[in-house]
């Protein structure tokens, strides 16, 4: 199979040219120089036209040689026209600016919702924007962990028997990310490292990426930042949606999703299936080289018209069952010290509600709420482990525009946590929390131009058992041109911690488990600094994004390794910290060439109960990726080639090396488009890597297979090739 994908991309990539000219583009906002996607260029004259794609640029194609008018259109800004002369086989280049307005309909002034795609230029806390056109483009199986995969700033490597990923930043793992749904944190928990894997990349209209701990409108416990999904908007009018793929172990994942089913009513609703149904074993050593598994996630959301505001409901169903071990395990060896296998259970489902004002004055106002249950069952050898949360929180948010220069946001929020599990330790695990709190952000421009722009405030909680807890945060943006921005943010974090919620738990199991002493909560204090910087030119545009941050924690949950495999400790280290640099690069060129690539090198350590400072498990010393792609307009073809570096990370006493190779994974990927439908095709780690170290291990005594998960590093299955098919419908 590999050999036939390997010769579609060929036979695709090498797209007929033809002699008709071409002429293509970029949109610019005409204020904040971020680049405007889904704007809409138009052949006047003619049925010809195309939009901005999520780099900003247009394309179109197939032109007889004359002078044409072109007008350029986006809602929210004023319309712009300007002619261009094309010659036969010419590619006419133009770099375009719209200028903001405001949409007026009788009395009522409404600002529109403008599509950005990269960093923001306008917020205070850096704000990366990814579109969702974008994560479908790079989705080879529907899924939104597939297309986040070497994304340059998101550590999302996956678990190679865990079969997990989250998204950590900043050198942190997941679980210091916080997980937000449209502003509500339902993915907390449990949920940041097994409530990710089935959603499907199709309810995702945006993904807002924020580092660090700058913005109070976070919780307190997202002290590496956080990650906001944006859901595509319940619609009337009909629309219809589908992926279907397969690769050549059988792994396949069928994902629909269809609005304006009841016409009236707007309504949307997707599902999404995936399922590893063999034992994939390819070096015969009757273990498994990555988790068989089934995954099913539905989703259905709604929208009634009620007053004059934006009222929606939500609904959100996750089931998943999940193996990795011996290829001669059964369920009649669950639980068995024989013969191992590691066997997971979840299922999970979410409710949630909102109501927004509409934007009518300078005062709007939201309410919204949600719950969740999530219950896990799960066996690590003979070892099982089983766990409940169940999740009520609520907010209502206050927004005052003063001034085009001052605003406040005010919320008053409660929330509820009670986790539940079978661990029998000399602390207590079980946790029940009913935290109410309030925030209060304000932001303000320090001059006319807002060139110097500061946000600030604080997040305060009232915690039964550690009183009252302020949570400060703050952050200042300086834009010396339109073109360039440079963020200074500061701010502290608090954070209750359960043995579950940690990463090092979900791939270390729960064998053998110690905990010396209560685990407190995590306390941090952090900081970053970061220039962004775009060059736009005639043919090509440039950005660059430096970065870097320190987080100092006075009290941190860790896990602390033995000398051998199946021991391990969690504790407070009473002084810990994670402190790098990141860099990110977009260069993208009208006539199709884009490049992203960018890399992270930190430092996480923590001192140890003898007081020595000790390098985390599980955190890579430093990442770099790379995406290379090139659009064939005339053929609707697109072909990516990427890579994955990862540097080494530290491995404790007591096994053959102390720290695991460097290693680089490639992928290559190419596309056709026709007018509904998409044919992709791809190959994952080409150069066929696996790691050597076999984290599976024997017990000298009893011949048990035990698993050292401190030698879980990359990847233990080699190339695998793809196809998948996707189709759109809209009736509009």
């Amino acid at each position: 199979m590999v050999k036939v994908i390997l010769a579609l991309m060929l036979v695709a990539i090498q797209a007929m040219t033809s002699s008709a000219g071409t002429i293509r583009g970029m949109v610019h906002d005409g204020e904040t120089m971020d680049v405007l996607v889904g704007a809409s260029v138009v052949v006047e004259g003619t049925a010809r036209g195309a939009a901005t794609n999520p780099k900003g640029f247009f394309t179109i194609a197939n032109l007889e040689a004359g002078t044409y008018t072109l007008k350029i259109s986006m809602l929210g800004y004023g319309t712009l026209d300007t002619s261009a002369s094309v010659g036969k086989s010419d590619t006419v280049m133009l770099h375009l600016m719209l200028k903001p307005s405001a949409v007026e309909i009788g009395e009522v002034k409404i600002e529109t919702e403008r599509t950005q795609s990269g960093v923001s230029m306008k917020e205070p806390t850096r704000t990366e924007v990814i579109r969702g056109e974008d994560l479908q483009a790079r989705s080879t199986d529907g899924k939104l962990m597939t297309a986040l995969q070497g994304k340059t700033g998101l550590r999302t490597k996956p678990c190679a028997l865990c079969g997990s990923m989250g998204i950590g930043l900043q050198g942190l793992d997941p679980s210091y990310t916080e997980v937000n749904v449209d502003g509500m944190p339902v993915l907390s928990g449990l949920g940041t490292l097994y409530g990710m894997d089935g959603l499907s990349v199709s309810d995702v209209k945006e993904l807002q990426v924020t580092k660090g701990s700058g913005s109070n409108l976070f919780g307190s416990g997202a002290i590496a930042g956080a990650v906001n999904l944006v859901s595509v908007k319940p619609a009337r009018s009909k629309s219809f949606s589908g992926n279907v793929s397969m690769n050549n172990n059988a792994q396949n994942t069928v994902a629909l999703s269809a609005s304006g089913l009841t016409g009236k009513l707007p309504m949307r609703i997707s599902l999404l299936n995936s399922a590893e149904p063999n034992y994939v074993d390819e070096d015969e050593d009757g273990l498994t080289d990555t988790p068989k598994y089934r995954r099913f996630n539905g989703q259905i959301g709604i929208a009634p018209r009620v007053g004059r505001g934006d009222l929606r409901f939500g609904a959100r169903t996750y089931s998943e069952r999940r193996f990795a071990g011996e290829t001669n395990w059964s369920a009649a060896d669950r639980g068995s010290a024989v013969i191992y296998g590691r066997e997971i259970f979840t299922d999970r489902n979410e409710i949630s509600a909102k109501y927004e004002s509409l934007a009518e004055s300078s005062l709007r106002w939201f309410v919204e709420g949600a719950g969740v249950l999530h219950k896990h069952r799960s066996w690590y050898g003979a070892t099982e482990y089983n766990a409940d949360q169940r999740l009520i929180l609520g907010k209502g948010s206050l927004k005052k525009e003063w001034t085009p220069r001052s605003t406040t946001v005010a919320e008053a929020f409660f929330n509820h946590q009670n986790y539940d599990d079978n661990l029998e330790l000399a602390t207590k695990t079980d946790l029940i929390y009913n935290t109410p709190g309030l925030t209060l952000e304000h932001t303000i421009g320090l001059d006319e131009s807002q060139r110097v722009m500061l946000q600030g405030g604080t997040k305060v909680e009232y915690w039964k058992e550690w009183g009252v807890e302020f949570v400060p945060r703050g952050s200042l943006l300086w834009r010396p041109d339109i073109a360039t921005g440079v963020r200074l943010s500061a701010g502290s974090g608090f954070r209750p911690v359960s043995i579950f919620s940690l990463e090092e738990a979900t791939m270390a199991g729960f064998a053998n488990v110690a905990v010396p002493s209560t685990l407190e909560p995590d306390r941090s204090i952090a900081g970053s600094f970061a220039v962004n910087r775009q060059w736009v030119g005639r043919e090509a545009a440039f950005t660059l994004d430096v970065s870097t941050f320190y987080t100092h924690f006075t009290r941190k949950v860790v896990l602390r390794y033995g000398d051998h495999a199946d021991h391990t400790v969690y504790t407070n280290s009473p002084k810990a910290y994670s402190a790098g640099a990141e860099l990110q690069a977009g260069f993208t060129t009208t006539s199709g060439w884009s490049l992203d690539a960018g890399g992270r090198i930190s430092q996480s350590k923590y001192k140890d109960e003898m007081g020595v400072m000790r390098n985390a498990e599980f955190q890579n010393e430093y990442t770099l990726s790379s995406s290379l792609r090139k659009s064939f307009p005339k053929a609707n073809v697109t072909a990516e080639l990427s890579n994955a570096v990862y540097g080494p990370q530290y491995i404790p006493a007591g096994r053959a090396r102390d720290k695991s190779p460097a290693f680089a994974t490639w992928d290559i990927g190419v596309s056709k488009a026709w007018k509904q439908f998409t044919l992709s095709a791809s190959v994952k780690n080409l150069f066929d890597w696996t790691q050597s170290d076999d984290p599976y291990l024997r017990d000298e005594q009893t011949g048990d297979l035990l698993l050292d998960s401190s030698l879980i590093y990359g990847p233990l299955l080699g190339r695998t090739a793809a196809l998948s098919l996707a189709w759109r419908w809209s009736e509009s």
